[in-house]
């Protein structure tokens, strides 16, 4: 017989032992112990064991990381990977993390857009995009979660069989992006930057000691990156040079086993090449937020 969720979730509110902090932070009661439903291998769904697990495992993850929700289901939503509702046959197929995860994935980026653009005044658009685009990209929400321990509150259905699955960036980032999702939900855009704070301000101070040096640093950055995920090294080639002798513009792109990634203009060759790897490097680490489907 099918269980609905949406049920499960409201009882499991309901009850006075819950455990979950209230809206003052205080605990209503202890949570139980869980029974035999592991997360991620379960065959058979039993509604009890399934309150358990959430339930201790959300709060300890809430209790930990200082948030109090006002509508705690928006949390639990965040963890509930689709396998779970599909494998279960449950009615309301919106119950998984997906839709949080769309909405998650909007507002980290804005967010993170506008905190970098407020923290680095001197910063130029080039700099800005690079920046962004490294803290967005989905092994860096890879590498929050794990620090988050969101591997271990997936809820999954049991046609997934292989838990390091649980650990692969494409469902991590997603997680995390669904985290993002439920705080703004619940506590607008505020909740969402107290959250984000402990990665964004390590990054913005880090970005502000680099002292000018962006542009060299992109074609540094550009070279590190290249090497280590397609194992090449960028070359540059001026494409052609305009403008009168004393106000001369060139134009370098930067190229990659003879396939050209970007083109930048600029009063000097150098130049002109620091605004090419600035652009291609910029271009890389975006398109490194698509994510591949899980196998």
């Amino acid at each position: 017989m099918p269980v609905r969720l949406r049920s499960l979730w409201d009882r499991l509110l309901a009850q006075d032992d819950d455990g979950f902090p209230d809206a003052h932070g205080a605990e209503s009661g202890p949570a139980r112990s869980g029974g035999q439903f592991v997360l991620g291998c379960s065959t058979r769904l039993d509604a009890d064991d399934v309150f358990d697990n959430l339930r201790q495992q959300v709060s300890a993850f809430a209790e930990r990381e200082g948030l109090v929700f006002r509508e705690p289901t928006w949390l639990y939503n965040a963890f509930v990977h689709s396998s779970f509702v599909l494998d279960y046959g449950l009615d309301d197929p919106t119950l998984h993390f997906e839709r949080l995860e769309y909405l998650g994935d909007a507002v980290l980026g804005k967010i993170v857009a506008e905190h970098l653009f407020r923290a680095l005044p001197s910063h130029l658009e080039g700099d800005l995009t690079r920046l962004r685009s490294e803290l967005v990209r989905n092994a860096t929400l890879t590498e929050w979660a794990l620090e988050l321990g969101l591997d271990r509150l997936v809820l999954t259905g049991p046609s997934v069989k292989n838990r390091e699955i649980l650990r692969s960036s494409r469902m991590l980032g997603s997680v995390f992006e669904a985290l993002i999702g439920a705080l703004y939900v619940d506590q607008g855009e505020q909740g969402v930057r107290r959250f984000l704070a402990r990665w964004l301000n390590p990054a913005v101070d880090k970005a502000a000691k680099s002292d000018g040096q962006s542009q060299q640093n992109a074609k540094s950055a550009l070279q590190e990156v290249m090497q280590r995920d397609l194992g090449a090294t960028p070359r540059y080639e001026k494409r052609a040079a305009t403008g009168p002798s004393h106000q001369p513009e060139f134009e370098v792109a930067v190229t990659l086993e003879g396939k050209t990634l970007a083109t930048g203009k600029g009063p000097s060759i150098q130049k002109a090449g620091f605004r090419a790897a600035e652009v291609a490097l910029a271009d890389y680490l975006a398109a490194q937020t698509e994510l591949d489907p899980i196998d």
